[in-house]
């Protein structure tokens, strides 16, 4: 194959992923919270976080959802909007479509896909008896529940718990809390002494009750910063993609990075500029 058969093979399909996107019009960009550790982590691979700051530079007109079931609601009614959420905790939706990126899809063990994170418990001094029997559950038990929607970060290894009683506080990030429900709801099966009561906000939110001494346990979607690091422990329990959803009526199956960092900072406003 020489090499200009090979460009114009590339035309033709870029040809045909951008056929139809003029009758989209304008984009319209769904965005997590402020706040929200799938934002934080999304723009900062995205490149689009300014420079000395925790702001990113998401466009101000953007539509704010609180997590990612809201997420797929506003692409799902929108064939021009495009969105992010957690890969672990994407439905199965015939209103929208993930998209790859880079080529690449989101899955499992897919050390490809660019917009990988971890997701984080953290926690202020030392671990109670029951803290820790959790603990040690969800690094070794709890990695096969983890698994079967993330990317384990540890060896399934048989469990046999303590049964230390106690209550558990854990609260933060939408996208790690699904997780650590089922987490927490399997655990209690193996220590009926034990009560846990996950509450759901957002990763910062998380961070600060568990500096605070508001919960015991606070989930991140994101990584910590550095005075963040400095007051508390944490581990990461898994590993997580973000998925970038569009609508079911928009012909694009491929984005690119800097196509995401231009559409995120309005830097590109209507789908038939795309590739421009």
């Amino acid at each position: 194959m020489t090499g200009s058969t090979g460009c114009s093979k590339q035309a033709a399909d870029t040809k045909q992923k951008v056929e139809g996107l003029d009758k989209l019009g304008q984009i319209k960009v769904i965005s997590r919270e402020e706040g929200s550790g799938t934002r934080g982590t999304f723009a900062q691979l995205a490149g689009f976080v300014q420079e000395n700051t925790d702001k990113d530079q998401t466009v101000k007109d953007a539509k704010i959802a609180d997590d990612t079931a809201s997420v797929l609601n506003m692409v799902g009614s929108d064939q021009s909007a495009i969105g992010y959420g957690s890969a672990g905790i994407m439905v199965s939706d015939s209103q929208v479509k993930v998209l790859s990126v880079g080529g690449v899809e989101p899955g499992q063990n897919n050390a490809g896909y660019p917009l990988s994170r971890s997701f984080y418990l953290v926690w202020n001094g030392k671990l109670n008896d029951v803290e820790d029997d959790f603990m040690r559950y969800i690094r070794g038990a709890g990695q096969e529940i983890v698994s079967q929607s993330y990317t384990a970060v540890g060896k399934q290894s048989s469990f046999l718990s303590l049964k230390p009683k106690g209550k558990i506080t854990v609260t933060g990030s939408t996208s790690v809390g699904p997780l650590l429900e089922c987490l927490a709801e399997e655990y209690m099966k193996l220590n009926p002494k034990a009560v846990i009561t996950v509450k759901q906000t957002d990763s910062s939110d998380g961070i600060r009750q568990t500096m605070q001494g508001k919960c015991d346990l606070g989930m991140s979607s994101r990584d910590l910063k550095d005075n963040e690091k400095e007051i508390l422990d944490y581990e990461s329990i898994a590993r997580d993609e973000i998925a970038v959803i569009v609508n079911k009526e928009n012909p694009l199956e491929d984005i690119s990075m800097e196509q995401l960092e231009k559409i995120y900072t309005g830097k590109i406003t209507e789908w038939q500029k795309l590739y421009d």
